[in-house]
């Protein structure tokens, strides 16, 4: 865009002015126009008529505390020898119940730098209000109820609680944030953990910064306006001596008037975030907008200053640090272990073997991060290190063995997925290996759990995409075929009071061999657990081998019966082999259902009947499926003898993502699933 500017300086310091501002004079104009807008909120002014109107409303769902209006509002502004962003909030609360009294206490991190530079707080106010027989009493902030901390070495934490605060209280604040990293435009979140009334942020940027702009809702928003205002600010330059090197104590200040682009966001009326199953962290739902600072440019003349890079340049960043690129370059016990497997051929099978050596030389001590802390050769002798060394040790390794092998960025489910327009290498918090095999075809290791195979990663690791680094980078999808995978085989009697008995094999497959790869006394709680009807009479493993095999615990069990035999038994066999329960419970969704793995039940049951009993009445066989085979259910039963039944049951999800609008048919398919399950096989003797 263009932009006029229009400098107010005298013809004195006209030849001192930086080349930044010099550039400025070429004239812009932006054509675009808008309207300002009055405030949602005014901070001190509320008088108890429009109090008692505000407790009057009800808070949905009757919640411990709701945001009345939350309002907030960026700039950018000159100052002495360069600029600086400007970020003011304010806010109003109402506390309804003494379970919301956490939210009168307000925490913000101040990002500070190595070099001194720091983000500030000024102009913090606030007051809490009280309406008590008609009469409303104002109550101020407090210095002593205000507190900083350091979070880590880059972020502090400065709090303040709001005083006197009781079940009916309306609280508000207000402060101003001044910060001199330009590339940390404030984000904005507009809901929270309490229900909100109303949530606006406004930005203002001059034309000569511009930034790249992600907004993420599930609510659409009230308003989404752009436009362009007038701007105008103040550019102080320190005098220097002749020679350019001392200060002289005076300086120069310059007008700077152009064009701002404006964007204001509101959304109203939000419900309390609660997290639903099957989603990753509350962060990918939340609506909110983030900023990445792009680029500067100060003319048409000048050539912008590119902040915001490529992946590619993030990627050769990556390569040449310390802690990450020079790691796989490092000469260590594993690797030199790692050359002679080169004489295997296939190279699958030369992959697995350095995982199995990696696995066995260094564990991982339960920590994650995109990068190394210890030096190679230390990690390799103590024997453990962090989810980044043991993989970035793997990389060198299958390199050392002639693979073909690359680290592979990701972000795990517990940090957030990948926004892939967004070069920020802070999204990862994960490496992996990526090995390149004949014919296009590709395997990804992980050496952090020796319980899975090594074509499995963590299942934390399953999220969206992973950024492939080296010569050949892209992007990979994460997306596993494997799933979930609970396998029932019963062999049962059933006697004429009712009562079960017989042997039960339960199989766990795929991601659950690698979650129920336990001891015996842990596999048989849990099984009792899941299967609080049953007496185990006796429990063994009976298959527990290296990953990539089923675990398998076999079971003789008995379930009681009657107090005595039954002409007519009604017996629901797969409800009690099986113990489902519908995952699916809440009636609306407005999220997303994210699956790390797909989930497979199957079961197996050969049930022999009591002498002298038949099945009078048997469910209907029956076949079910989502659109596009999203999901199936098969259930089928066989008369194999006179006296014999077998039953076959399998419920099943074939993808591991389910938009919003598919919700209501996968809840309604695992219900009728589940019914059918639950249907009787009336076993009667004649």
């Amino acid at each position: 865009m263009r932009a006029d500017f229009t400098f107010f300086i005298s013809v004195a310091s006209f030849n001192s002015l930086p080349a930044w501002a010099l550039a400025l004079c070429t004239g812009w104009l932006l054509t675009l126009t808008a309207q300002a807008q009055d405030a949602p909120l005014r901070f001190g002014r509320l008088d108890a008529r429009e109090a008692a109107a505000l407790l009057a409303v009800p808070t949905p769902n009757s919640a411990a505390a709701e945001v009345l209006c939350d309002f907030g509002q960026s700039t950018i502004q000159g100052k002495t020898e360069g600029f600086e962003l400007r970020f003011e909030r304010t806010a109003r609360l109402l506390i309804r119940r003494q379970a919301g009294y956490e939210h009168a206490t307000v925490r913000v991190l101040l990002y500070h730098d190595q070099k001194g530079s720091r983000e500030q707080i000024r102009q913090l106010k606030g007051f809490t209000y009280n309406l008590t027989n008609g009469t409303l009493s104002k109550e101020p902030l407090r210095t002593e109820a205000v507190f900083s901390r350091k979070v880590d070495e880059r972020l502090d934490e400065y709090a303040f609680t709001l005083p006197n605060v009781r079940e009916g209280s309306i609280v508000e604040f207000t402060y101003v944030l001044i910060s001199p990293f330009l590339f940390n435009l404030q984000d904005w979140q507009f809901q929270g953990a309490i229900p909100v009334r109303w949530s606006e942020y406004r930005t203002s940027i001059p034309s000569f910064y511009r930034y790249k702009e992600l907004s993420r809702t599930y609510w659409p928003f009230d308003v989404n306006e752009t436009g362009t205002k007038p701007y105008t600010t103040l550019y102080r330059e320190n005098m220097h001596s002749l020679n350019g090197n001392l200060p002289t104590g005076s300086n120069s200040t310059y007008t700077i008037d152009t064009k701002a682009l404006t964007r204001r966001w509101v959304l109203k009326n939000l419900p309390a975030f609660h997290t639903e199953p099957f989603m990753t962290t509350e962060r990918d739902y939340l609506s909110r907008v983030d900023f990445e600072l792009e680029r500067i440019q100060f003319s048409e003349q000048q050539a912008p200053q590119f902040i915001a890079g490529s992946w590619a340049e993030i990627e050769k960043e990556l390569l040449e640090e310390e802690g990450f690129g020079q790691y796989l370059r490092a000469t260590t016990p594993l690797s030199t272990a790692a050359a002679p497997l080169r004489t295997l051929p296939d190279p699958a099978a030369r992959a697995a073997a350095v995982r199995e050596q990696v696995l066995a030389a260094v564990g991982h001590n339960g920590t994650t991060g995109l990068h190394a802390r210890h030096p190679a050769k230390k990690v390799v002798e103590l024997r453990q290190g962090s989810a980044a060394e043991v993989n970035l040790l793997l990389v060198a390794a299958l390199r050392a063995a002639g693979l073909e092998a690359q680290p592979l960025l990701l972000s795990t489910r517990s940090h957030g997925k990948i926004q892939t327009e967004l070069p920020v290498v802070t999204q990862f918090n994960y490496v992996v290996a990526h090995v390149a095999l004949p014919d296009g075809q590709q395997l990804l290791l992980d050496a952090t759990d020796a319980s899975l195979p090594p074509a499995l990663l963590p299942a934390n690791c399953l999220n969206g995409q992973g950024r492939l680094l080296g010569p050949a980078g892209r992007w990979v999808n994460l997306t596993t075929a494997t799933p979930h995978l609970l396998y029932t085989q019963a062999q049962l009697a059933l006697a004429p009071d009712g009562s079960l008995r017989g042997d039960i094999r339960q199989e766990y497959g795929g991601y659950a061999a690698a979650e129920f790869r336990l001891p015996l006394p842990e596999l048989r709680r849990h099984w009792q657990q899941t299967h609080p009807d049953w007496e185990i009479n006796k429990a063994e493993v009976l298959a527990q081998e290296a990953p990539g095999r089923p675990v398998a615990l076999g079971v003789q069990a008995h379930l009681p019966g009657g107090p005595a035999p039954a002409p007519t038994l009604y017996l629901r066999p797969m409800q009690q082999l099986l113990a489902l329960s519908n995952p699916f419970r809440a009636a609306e969704r407005r999220y997303p259902v994210d699956l790390a793995t797909a989930p497979r039940t199957e079961c197996t049951l050969e049930l022999t009947l009591p002498p002298g009993y038949v099945a009078a009445e048997l469910p209907a066989n029956v076949q079910l499926a989502l659109p596009a085979n999203a999901g199936r259910f098969f259930y089928h039963i066989t008369r194999t003898g006179p006296d014999k039944l077998t039953v076959v049951a399998r419920l099943q999800l074939t993808k591991t993502y389910y938009s919003a609008s598919e919700y209501a048919g996968l809840r309604e398919f695992y219900s009728q699933a589940l019914a059918k399950l639950t249907e009787p096989l009336v076993i009667q003797r004649p």
